[in-house]
């Protein structure tokens, strides 16, 4: 089975309260390369407003990721969540730091990023990943390097807003074209 069971609740707690430590230590402060503000501006305000799905789990970067599979149907649990305004983002843990290098979980968020634009009803959820050992980097800030392999999950229309209010902040000066696409940019 590509996907396993939720971690017992003491290992979970545990785990989503260092992935919380990371956050409010490398992403919610304020950060010149960002034009002072923090690597991920919403990040705080999506975790006081408890709008964030946890879920730790083990996860396989060889999951074939059927629709009728555990890993598609979280997603599209959380895709009902999300429209429902309940929960912004599915932040998916897997509880063992070295269960996978970064680049594999680079190449399996980039499969399940495009499994889920060919799923009409997911089309519109973007896939990004966190991982100890991320190269992935802005202006020299590793803004990627969490505790635990990872990947998040949320609207694209919500980033997409969400990145329409940092426009001309000089948040995204920084950025690669690439980047800038990711957030669907240029507009």
């Amino acid at each position: 089975m590509a996907v396993h069971a939720p971690q017992p609740v003491e290992q979970s707690s545990a785990v989503v309260a260092e992935v919380l430590a990371w956050s409010a230590s490398a992403l919610e402060i304020s950060h010149p390369v960002f034009g002072g503000l923090p690597a991920c501006p919403f990040a705080r305000a999506a975790r006081l407003k408890d709008a964030i799905h946890f879920e730790v789990r083990a996860f396989s970067v060889d999951d074939p990721l059927e629709l009728d599979g555990a890993l598609l149907r979280l997603v599209a649990d959380f895709a009902l969540e999300d429209a429902a305004g309940r929960r912004e983002t599915l932040f998916v843990v897997h509880p063992h730091r070295g269960a996978m290098s970064a680049v594999a979980l680079e190449r399996f968020v980039a499969r399940l990023d495009g499994r889920l634009r060919g799923v009409p009803r997911l089309a519109g959820l973007r896939v990004f990943e966190a991982h100890p050992e991320s190269e992935f980097q802005v202006g020299g800030v590793y803004t990627r390097r969490g505790p635990y392999p990872s990947f998040q999950v949320l609207s694209h229309a919500r980033l997409k807003a969400t990145s329409d209010t940092l426009r001309g902040s000089g948040y995204y000066d920084r950025f690669t074209p690439a980047m800038l696409r990711a957030v669907g940019m240029p507009r």
